[in-house]
């Protein structure tokens, strides 16, 4: 049990220990400029003060003089304004960031990868580069021009940066840099300037292309090269979108087409029903004054039958004139129904109230038609 116990307590200690010791230094409190040194895999200068803090020279941790980046590291709770000041024209901030110096001329010594902290030459503009800083280049801790041309004696720097796949696992990924013109680069071997390479031609080394970017031993296309495609995905883009379009407004026509077809059939059994009431009606208002105006000791049979036709025969489908019966039935061509029955079936269906086929209504000149 004891033993079981006192493996926890060392854990926690040990974490405490490390929070400890990876603990910066507040505004203030000491410090030591000798701990001050370069991270391995970024190379980014390490003190023992807080990010927005450098060392002093007292041995006190002090408030950051200067930025040398527009976003400093370590200022995310700080409003724009409350950032130390960028350096103007001819002057740099250190990495120490304590205050703004004056750049350095060509051969004297500069800190790591600082291009910005050597003295700009008159003809800048055409030696400045993506690889340089206004013609200027700090390799192995000392400022260059870079101007040498093509098979004179360069100098290299080659800097391991630490790098990360997709698994997470770390790989070493070197940059290379020379004091070569423009078109050119140092040759590793020979520390000759040779001539850029082209894309497709075989490299070894980013450096090599003019692109800058040697992918499968061969130049590639540059990181911002703007990519064209060829006319048949413009073509094939087109299409599709003339194609989704098409179908879209198909389907909604399709939608719309059947809702009108639904809502005629409705609409033509509701008129069907009022027309039917209305000549209920009218054939019982015939009736009772046919049978108020027959002569007395009249027979049912023959009063029945003069309510229909105006001879003395009896009523048959082919009468054109008189009334047509109420309530006589015969199959819709377009009934409505509230199933589940496909609208094709519909004209199977019959409505509630329907019309003798080919008859007039006693009460309109016009035939009663369907619509199709």
């Amino acid at each position: 049990m004891v033993l079981g116990s006192s493996r926890p307590m060392f854990l926690v200690a040990a974490l405490g220990l490390a929070a400890l010791v990876s603990a910066k230094s507040q505004f203030g409190e000491a410090c030591s400029q000798s701990n001050a040194h370069l991270d391995a895999g970024s190379f980014q200068l390490l003190t023992d003060c807080d990010p927005t803090l450098y060392c002093a020279d007292n041995s006190t941790c002090a408030y950051k003089g200067c930025r040398k980046d527009t976003y400093p590291f370590g200022y995310n709770d700080y409003l724009y304004d409350q950032l130390p000041p960028l350096c103007p024209e001819g002057q740099f901030c250190p990495d120490e960031a304590d205050q703004c110096k004056p750049q350095v001329a060509i051969g004297e010594g500069c800190q790591k990868d600082r291009d910005d902290e050597c003295q700009r030459p008159p003809n800048y503009k055409d030696l400045a580069g993506y690889l340089n800083t206004n013609g200027t280049a700090c390799l192995n801790f000392t400022c260059y021009l870079a101007d040498v041309t093509l098979g004179q004696t360069c100098v290299n720097d080659n800097t391991p940066y630490t790098a990360y796949n997709d698994e997470g696992a770390a790989y070493a990924f070197i940059v290379s840099r020379d004091n070569c013109a423009n078109g050119l680069y140092c040759d590793g071997t020979e520390l000759k300037c040779m001539k850029s390479k082209l894309v497709g031609a075989v490299c070894s080394g980013n450096k090599e292309c003019l692109s800058y970017n040697c992918d499968n031993s061969k130049c590639g296309k540059a990181a911002d090269a703007v990519v064209h495609p060829p006319s048949w995905q413009y073509v094939l883009i087109g299409l599709g979108i003339l194609i989704l379009i098409g179908g879209v407004m198909t389907g909604l026509w399709l939608m719309h087409r059947r809702s009108r077809k639904e809502n005629q059939i409705k609409l033509e059994q509701y008129y069907n029903e009022q027309i039917a009431y209305r000549q209920s009606i009218m054939s019982m208002s015939h009736a009772k004054n046919s049978l108020l105006s027959l002569p007395p000791n009249t027979s049912p049979d023959f009063a029945r039958q003069s309510l229909y036709r105006d001879n003395d025969a009896g009523w048959s489908s082919a009468t054109d004139g008189g009334l047509v019966p109420p309530n006589m039935r015969r199959d819709s061509t377009s009934g409505w129904s509230d199933s589940d029955k496909p609208t094709s079936n519909m004209a199977q269906a019959d409505s509630e109230v329907l019309l003798m086929p080919d008859q007039r209504y006693a009460d309109a000149p016009e035939s009663s038609r369907r619509f199709r």
